[in-house]
């Protein structure tokens, strides 16, 4: 009896790992070219929304990511970023004059979406604009 409950559980165990994996998972990726403003025309960087919903090797989510480089302004110079006109947080420029800001997945803040015609901002904290 002991024998037979094991059989049946291991082929159990196979049946359920050999299952397909879901087809009804999605993948999205948006990115936004950014630029610089007038006296900051070096600037670069890139805006990039991704969600997921039962995407293998990847957490279910949004995330957006929000890179620059070239900004002529001092290294540790903090940016205020605004998405759809909404600050979303902030970029501390590194030696390099570039940065990076992410909102990763989580339950309390999802990040904004990013569409065709979404408008994000980087903007220094007197208001003045240097990257969109």
């Amino acid at each position: 009896m002991r024998q037979l409950l094991k059989t049946v559980v291991f082929g159990l165990v196979l049946t359920v790992a050999a299952w397909p994996q879901s087809a009804e998972a999605i993948f999205n990726r948006r990115q936004l070219p950014l630029s610089g403003c007038r006296g900051y025309q070096s600037a670069k960087g890139t805006a990039t929304y991704t969600s997921s919903l039962g995407e293998k090797d990847v957490t279910d989510g949004q995330r957006l990511v929000i890179v620059v480089e070239n900004v002529p302004l001092p290294p540790g110079t903090e940016l205020l970023i605004y998405v759809h006109e909404v600050e979303v947080g902030t970029l501390k420029l590194d030696k390099r004059r570039g940065g990076r800001f992410a909102i990763e997945p989580t339950f309390r803040q999802p990040a904004p979406a990013i569409t065709t015609g979404s408008f994000v901002v980087l903007k220094l904290i007197d208001g003045t604009n240097v990257i969109w």
